[in-house]
């Protein structure tokens, strides 16, 4: 109930101004209540962008070896979002909570090095290592979600999952 109370607000407004009582009121509960499971909002944030990543992780492993798993991650990340674009802003902006870019970033580099690691592929890199292919691509695919958030989501996230798949094929047959 806290994590989707604070989530709602931070639709409504900026972290900042949001606080432990709005935080509690959203979720109807007492301030107590709040204070047994979290010491302030922002270790509660860290909970939800934490729980976050593990989410998005289990789900591109449910989708096991699949050859469109990277692509279906892609959409799942660009509609989560979509839908909670203050907490990617939190994540990834400026002055973002630089443990949880670098997770979402490794949780990317995982997903890339399936798909990169085998022979065929990491060929094509003219002896580049897939280690550095991986961080380049998911460094990318994050600049790329920024830039998509900076103007409010301006195309759907299946177009934007299929243009980074496309262009992360582009460079896969590129000699």
């Amino acid at each position: 109930m806290l994590r989707d109370a604070l989530l709602g607000l931070m639709r409504e407004r900026s972290f900042d101004s949001i606080s432990v009582q709005d935080i509690t009121e959203r979720a109807q509960l007492n301030r107590s209540t709040f204070y047994l499971h979290y010491r302030d909002k922002d270790e509660l944030l860290t909970h939800v962008m934490r729980d976050m990543i593990l989410e998005l992780s289990r789900r591109s492993h449910q989708l096991g070896d699949s050859p469109d798993r990277l692509h279906r991650t892609l959409v799942e990340w660009f509609q989560h979002a979509a839908e909670h674009p203050e907490l990617y802003h939190l994540m990834l902006g400026r002055s973002g909570m630089r443990a949880f870019s670098i997770q979402l970033r490794k949780l990317l580099e995982q997903l890339m090095n399936l798909d990169m690691g085998r022979p065929s592929v990491s060929a094509r890199f003219q002896g580049v290592p897939i280690p550095i292919v991986n961080r380049f691509l998911a460094s990318a695919y994050m600049g790329v979600l920024e830039w998509w958030l900076d103007r409010r989501a301006l195309h759907p996230p299946e177009d934007m999952a299929r243009w980074l798949g496309t262009l992360t094929a582009m460079m896969n047959n590129r000699r």
